[in-house]
């Protein structure tokens, strides 16, 4: 008989299998993560961790679930919901993803590998990217949401096409700063300036066009 059948959850070796296992996923994906150095790292038995998760596929989408919970935890969403305008709104988001970037390494990691979507597994694949899908709706409708009803939108322009071009822009800018944050581990916000250049100058094209009139 498995002795450990009736055995409740220590919150302390939860707790620290999901940040070994978050670690694990965020440094090497689903696929190449070996539960066994998961193990190892968090002090606890191999079998432990498919008791409490029953298969790797559960641990990675309670991984997802609590990167999710701690980020919109800490985060401050004032940095969107305040802005008077579509420029500081995304400069501010920028500078304030990049400090999330540095201080939270492996969940923003984490969270960029499930935005890509291309190394998932397949079992709870449509927990995932409906865990991601409430995320983005959260995005697109509280933070973003506010900033473009205070803005005089030209006829015929939905709010909903400005925020999904505003998402992808800042997916390409968060690509853009990955490598550069990898290379450069004690990096500074100040540091990355030149992309929040960047953005200012794509903002202005998405506020503007780029025909000359």
């Amino acid at each position: 008989m498995n002795q450990l059948t009736n055995q409740p959850r220590d919150p302390e070796k939860v707790a620290r299998i999901l940040q070994a296992a978050l670690h694990e996923f965020a440094t090497l994906g689903y696929h190449a993560a070996k539960t066994s150095v998961i193990a190892s790292t968090a002090q606890v038995s191999k079998g432990l961790i498919f008791h409490y998760f029953t298969n790797k596929a559960n641990l990675y989408l309670a991984v997802a679930k609590d990167v999710f919970a701690r980020l919109n935890q800490v985060a401050d969403w004032s940095v969107w919901q305040d802005a008077p305008d579509l420029t500081t709104m995304v400069t501010r988001a920028l500078r304030y993803k990049i400090q999330l970037q540095l201080e939270y390494r492996d969940e923003m990691a984490f969270g960029l590998a499930l935005y890509g979507a291309s190394d998932l597994p397949e079992a709870v694949r449509p927990q995932l990217l409906a865990l991601f899908d409430s995320e983005v709706k959260l995005a697109s409708v509280d933070l973003i949401g506010p900033v473009l009803a205070r803005l005089p939108l030209r006829p015929g322009v939905s709010p909903a096409v400005v925020q999904a071009l505003i998402r992808g822009m800042i997916t390409t800018v968060t690509d853009q700063a990955r490598p550069f944050l990898d290379a450069h581990p004690n990096a500074r916000v100040e540091d990355l300036d030149w992309l929040v250049s960047d953005v200012q100058q794509y903002l202005a094209v998405l506020e503007h066009g780029f025909l000359a009139e």
